[in-house]
């Protein structure tokens, strides 16, 4: 039996019909094709968000890189330091910063904040933070000693926005080394959201000078962050487990402008335990989707063996006229991998759709279920129970507004490769059984 032949049978032995009934084998394509269905949408969405979170946190919080200080510095001589790290090639923006902790209070409350001292020219000049930090009210504007900007979910809790004066509490040594309060009145100029609520209940951006001024030393920390032209390369196990050569030299290139008095960090050495958090989370789900499609790959191996068992006539005159017991293995063989193609059409096609809509879907799911328990409420509500609250399947409040959605071709790729490897293993156990199978025996059954 030559090759074209056993491809012919196979597929034949795999879409053909019987009796007007369809194979049987096309459930349990089915079968794989769905249990593929959350192992694509957990790649595109958990790359997604990984790298959305990332994004947000490197471009509006920690900077791609940050040189910080471990004494007091005047603020020439952090511009004179952020001038000479400006001139290492490579570097984009360079952005000096003091961060300390304050008590912010307007008349209706009153939050702990992150105070971030910046340069009034941030939001001109860096284009990742403006990329990534998003207006909701007023202007980004630090030109003033009284201009501050809060966070939205800050300025919520606060209850005030663009033109509301709000006070923020930070303390200063005192004599014998005690600490005095001391209190600043600003003007809140504008109301920002990052995407990322942890970070928008937090920050609060007052002009540098005033902050130099406010947060006194040993009370704040100076950095100067930095902000460079591919920061996914700069060594990290994430985005770039290889070192790439120039990025590295850059980075030396920075460490020789700074003296003793300043350590260098990487986006990724700043918040390790947050990415491999991360990382760690994805590659759990990962594993528990590539069970699922196991665990459906043995449908293909059950359902071949009754394949097999259909097509005993056929494979007894196929022997009897000289067909190979290998030839016969290779026919179902080749089954099991046009049901794996055919099952991993299913399920790219139908998770990549899932995935690009899978904003959309979750919002759909949340509408259909608060409906219903809306309308359970009201139907309840005359025996005196309580109307059930809002049900929210993906809370901002601890995640981003939005799923982001990472389309990676490469891993898509190996999903439908796993789906198809799985398959044709599946298949071979029955195939040996095709191959054993006695023309004589069959016979004498039919």
């Amino acid at each position: 039996m030559n090759v074209r032949a056993v491809f012919y049978l196979a597929a034949r032995f795999l879409f053909g019909r019987r009796d007007g009934r369809p194979g049987r084998i096309r459930s349990a394509v089915v079968a794989v094709g769905l249990s593929l269905v959350p192992l694509v949408l957990v790649l595109q969405v958990s790359d997604g968000m990984i790298q959305g979170i990332t994004s947000r946190f490197i471009e509006a919080g920690t900077y791609h890189l940050q040189a910080i200080g471990r004494d007091d510095f005047t603020l020439q001589e952090i511009t004179a330091t952020a001038d000479r790290i400006a001139a290492v090639p490579g570097v984009q923006v360079v952005i000096p910063e003091r961060q300390g902790i304050g008590l912010l209070y307007s008349d209706a409350g009153r939050a702990g904040a992150t105070v971030r001292a910046v340069s009034p020219d941030i939001w001109e000049r860096d284009a990742g933070f403006r990329a990534y930090v998003e207006l909701e009210g007023g202007v980004f504007d630090l030109s003033t000693e009284q201009s501050v900007v809060l966070g939205v979910q800050l300025a919520r809790q606060l209850a005030v926005g663009p033109g509301d004066a709000v006070r923020l509490l930070t303390v200063r040594p005192g004599p014998g080394g005690a600490f005095l309060p001391r209190i600043s009145s600003f003007v809140v100029s504008g109301v920002v959201s990052t995407g990322y609520q942890d970070l928008d209940r937090l920050w609060v951006y007052v002009p540098l000078e005033r902050g130099m001024q406010i947060l006194a030393p040993g009370t704040a920390r100076q950095i100067i962050g930095i902000k460079v032209e591919y920061p996914y390369r700069i060594a990290n196990p994430i985005f770039s487990p290889r070192p790439d050569a120039v990025t590295a030299a850059m980075v030396r290139g920075i460490r020789n402008e700074l003296d003793d008095r300043w350590r260098l960090f990487s986006w990724y050495d700043l918040e390790r335990s947050r990415y491999l958090s991360f990382v760690t989370t994805r590659n759990l789900l990962l594993f528990i989707m590539v069970l699922i499609v196991c665990v459906a790959s043995v449908n293909i191996s059950s359902a071949m063996v009754m394949l097999i068992i259909e097509k005993q006539p056929e494979i007894a005159i196929l022997k009897s006229v000289g067909a190979q017991p290998g030839a016969m293995a290779a026919v179902f063989v080749l089954c099991g991998f046009f049901a794996g193609i055919v099952g991993a059409a299913i399920g790219v096609a139908v998770g990549l759709l899932a995935s690009i809509t899978v904003n959309e879907i979750l919002a759909g799911i949340e509408a259909i279920i608060n409906l219903a328990a809306g309308i359970g409420g009201l139907l309840a509500a005359p025996f005196g129970v309580r109307a059930p609250t809002e049900v929210s399947l993906f809370h901002s409040e601890f995640y981003l507004e939005r799923l982001p959605v990472v389309l990676s071709f490469p891993e898509l790729a190996a999903a439908a490769a796993l789906s198809i490897g799985l398959s044709t293993v599946a298949a071979w156990i029955p195939a040996r059984r095709a191959a054993g199978i006695r023309p004589i025996d069959v016979m004498r059954r039919h």
